[in-house]
């Protein structure tokens, strides 16, 4: 539905004049936060309705303000630091909302002709949160702060662990020293400097040898992470659970807890794969529903009005999910993975001839759904009930309890 003439009146119309504080003294419906590094713009609503912008504020200033304020709803955008300033907020009694900036932008685009300025952004998030469709972003606990800084670290270390070794093989290919793709024995890296020392001169030496010394307190300061935080997810009770999936391991645990939280909020796996953006994005009109099947191959989904995975959420949670799934088809192409509905669903895929690139996020998607199952009901994981429903396994359930009763009598 198109937004009415009079909708857009309302906001065209409604006029504010810049304030260099507020008053505590009113009463205040919603308060919209556009946050800056060092300061802050906002944009108040008061119980009559009239509206209060604040172009400029530090941070200090605004905290102080708060402290005056009687508990109000304020909204924000999930910028950097909107954790800590959400938990603040919360702790003198205010209501937050987080809201994305997608619909920020979007409000901005069709109230305000686009004209994106940070007083705009701030009266946006106020209007936003009094819309009871906006769905809020939840702020991080403590504990999922620290896991995903330790995690950011870490592949911050990789990076340049990464960048460094590229350098170092393109910086010895120009002379004439050729090094295989994926290899990163140092030992080797180092006698092959070593051997060519009066080539290089000592100047050389040392450049080269400064790398390999960087690569090697790169890989003792990752593996020093790898520790802190495989026992920072080993001390939790989801990433306990977690762990036990097959094709789970610490990086995907630790992110799945720092970016999904308590699995409570998600009250289906199909939510909880629309969260992670594993879905396909639909683009749907004139009623096209019949997917086309060609000489026995997969569906063609586009002619349904299902394309690409909308890619929404968290895109490093996503690419450590799709590796997880990438381990598990590597197990079946190995003959590893053992004879279970799992493996008959791959062999399924695989018939119909589906691309790899599409096998690997649907089965990114059901590992999604399986993590679910494990953290909503409390089961340890089982790959003999893996792509099973729940309503045949209940069945089988019943079907056990009675043999046993009828063996007992």
């Amino acid at each position: 539905m198109g937004v009415s003439n009079s909708q857009k009146e309302i906001h065209v119309m409604a006029k504010y004049i810049n304030h260099q504080t507020l008053d505590v003294n009113t009463e205040y419906s919603v308060i919209g936060l556009d946050l800056a590094k060092h300061d802050l713009s906002l944009a108040a609503i008061s119980t009559d309705g009239e509206v209060f912008i604040v172009d400029q504020m530090t941070y200090a200033d605004f905290l102080e303000l708060a402290h005056g304020l009687s508990p109000t709803l304020f909204s924000m955008e999930p910028c950097c630091g909107f954790s800590y300033l959400s938990a603040e907020l919360q702790s003198l009694g205010h209501e937050v909302r987080v809201i994305s900036g997608q619909a920020v932008s979007n409000w901005v685009k069709t109230y305000r002709s686009g004209q994106k300025t940070d007083a705009n952004d701030a009266y946006a998030l106020a209007r936003l949160a009094e819309n009871p469709d906006i769905t809020s972003i939840r702020s991080k606990t403590l504990n999922e702060k620290r896991i995903m800084t330790i995690q950011g670290v870490r592949r911050q270390l990789v990076g340049q662990r990464t960048k460094t070794i590229v350098s170092f093989k393109g910086l010895i290919q120009e002379w004439g020293i050729q090094v295989k793709v994926g290899r990163r024995n140092l030992n080797q890296m180092q006698q092959f400097v070593d051997d060519r020392a009066e080539v290089f001169t000592e100047p050389v030496v040392k450049a080269l040898t400064h790398m390999i010394e960087q690569i090697r307190s790169l890989d003792a300061r990752i593996k020093e992470l790898d520790s802190d935080l495989e026992n920072m997810v080993m001390s939790d009770h989801q990433g306990r659970q977690l762990k036990q999936v097959l094709g789970i391991g610490t990086q995907i645990a630790a992110r799945f807890i720092s970016v999904v939280g308590d699995i409570s909020n998600f009250k289906s796996a199909r939510s909880l794969v629309a969260y992670l953006g594993c879905i396909p994005r639909n683009n749907i009109t004139g009623h096209r529903n019949k997917p086309k099947i060609k000489n026995g191959l997969a569906p063609d989904m586009s002619s349904k009005g299902q394309g690409k995975i909308s890619r929404h959420g968290d895109k490093y949670l996503r690419s450590l999910l799709i590796q997880g799934a990438g381990t598990i088809y590597m197990n079946y192409s190995k003959g590893a993975l053992d004879d279970c509905p799992l493996r008959r669903w791959l062999e399924k895929q695989l018939e119909v001839r589906k691309p790899y690139g599409k096998i690997m996020v649907s089965l990114a998607a059901k590992l999604i759904r399986i993590m679910w199952a494990v953290l909503t009901h409390g089961e340890k994981f089982d790959i003999s009930k893996v792509s099973v429903s729940r309503s045949v396994l209940a069945a089988a359930s019943g079907r056990k309890a009675d043999l046993e009763v009828a063996a007992a009598t």
